[in-house]
């Protein structure tokens, strides 16, 4: 039953099992790094997944203006990313 998955536009799609990424466990090895030094304090993110599903979370110190700028800074420069790719 589960031989093949048909996409909504009909092509196959090969369920291969999930590769890490090793950019990103990277990163937030450097960012955990970080944290348990007490130099992050907060953090909020968005993540996909890979289905493609998009999730996020937040933790930490996040009340205040200064995130929300970062987060601004970040949309701003994905978005950059995205339309450049088009």
């Amino acid at each position: 039953m589960s031989a093949q998955v048909v996409n909504l536009n009909g092509t196959v799609r090969l369920t291969e099992p999930p590769q890490p990424n090793e950019t990103l466990v990277q990163e937030l090895e450097r960012l955990l790094q970080a944290a348990r030094a007490g130099q992050i304090v907060g953090m909020a993110g968005a993540y996909q997944h890979q289905d493609r599903v998009v999730t996020y979370s937040y933790a930490g110190a996040v009340g205040g203006f200064g995130v929300l700028g970062g987060l601004d800074c970040l949309k701003e420069r994905l978005l950059r990313l995205v339309l450049s790719h088009d």
